[in-house]
């Protein structure tokens, strides 16, 4: 088992951050990640971010626009460093795509990446897969499942700092769709190659759906459900119909 410290001042990009600053485009979520965490997206339940449960339920910066989370909502999974809670959209809702949650985990040496908001000021960078395994933030009886990405030398290649807790990796499932696999959460600096550690999103998905529940998206608009009701009663009427003429 890993012990790490907390990431919780920006990611370190090998080569210096020039240009990574910035939305890098083919469909990466950028806007999703705020100052503190990952929003999710709007389900039935609510509208919900994700973060590292040491970072708390403290609210949100989002694409420039600040929230403030429901008195109550926040649910960490278990004694993990994952904690979920609701925002407060009473003066607007968050003009943003819902994420994908991973389901299963990305292979090892998958390249992924990793955006963080340590410095204030969002930075994306990029890394692979190193492995999976078990840490914790100090507390051996408070063990998270995580998916370790390690710091070579290689330009562009990015390692978590203090303050970049609760960011997100993605890696992309297929041409410009991103699944949200980590949020990022531990570090280790004292060894060679430095290790940044994740939640591994895909090993709490059941914990997450059976909180967040199901995406707004997802449910009929009434204009919806009064279509298929109707087409449903013209299927009904027609089978009857049948039944009298073949009778």
């Amino acid at each position: 088992m890993l012990f790490l410290a907390p990431a919780a001042s920006a990611l370190i990009i090998l080569g210096g951050n020039t240009g990574q600053t910035t939305d890098p485009g083919g469909g990466l979520p950028w806007d999703n990640v705020g100052n503190t965490g990952v929003y999710l997206g709007a389900y039935t339940t609510g509208y919900w971010i994700i973060t590292a449960n040491h970072v708390g339920s403290t609210g949100i910066t989002l694409a420039g626009t600040a929230y403030t989370s429901v008195g109550g909502s926040a649910s960490r999974i278990g004694t993990t460093d994952l904690l979920l809670y609701r925002i407060d959209v009473s003066g607007g809702t968050p003009t943003l795509s819902d994420l994908t949650i991973s389901n299963s985990q990305p292979n090892s040496g998958q390249a992924v990446k990793m955006i963080g908001d340590g410095s204030g000021t969002m930075t994306w960078g990029n890394n692979t897969v190193d492995s999976y395994g078990s840490y914790n933030l100090g507390n051996p009886a408070e063990t998270t499942l995580g998916l370790i990405t390690t710091y070579s030398e290689i330009d562009g290649e990015a390692q978590a700092e203090s303050g970049d807790s609760g960011g997100a990796l993605f890696y992309e499932h297929a041409s410009g769709s991103w699944w949200l696999s980590g949020i990022l959460s531990g570090i280790n600096t004292s060894v060679s190659p430095n290790i940044t550690a994740s939640v591994n999103i895909a090993a709490y998905y059941s914990n997450i759906i059976s909180i967040v529940g199901t995406k707004l998206s997802a449910v009929p608009e009434p204009s919806t459900w009064a279509a298929l009701l109707g087409g449903m009663a013209l299927i009904a009427t027609l089978i009857v119909r049948r039944k009298r003429l073949s009778s």
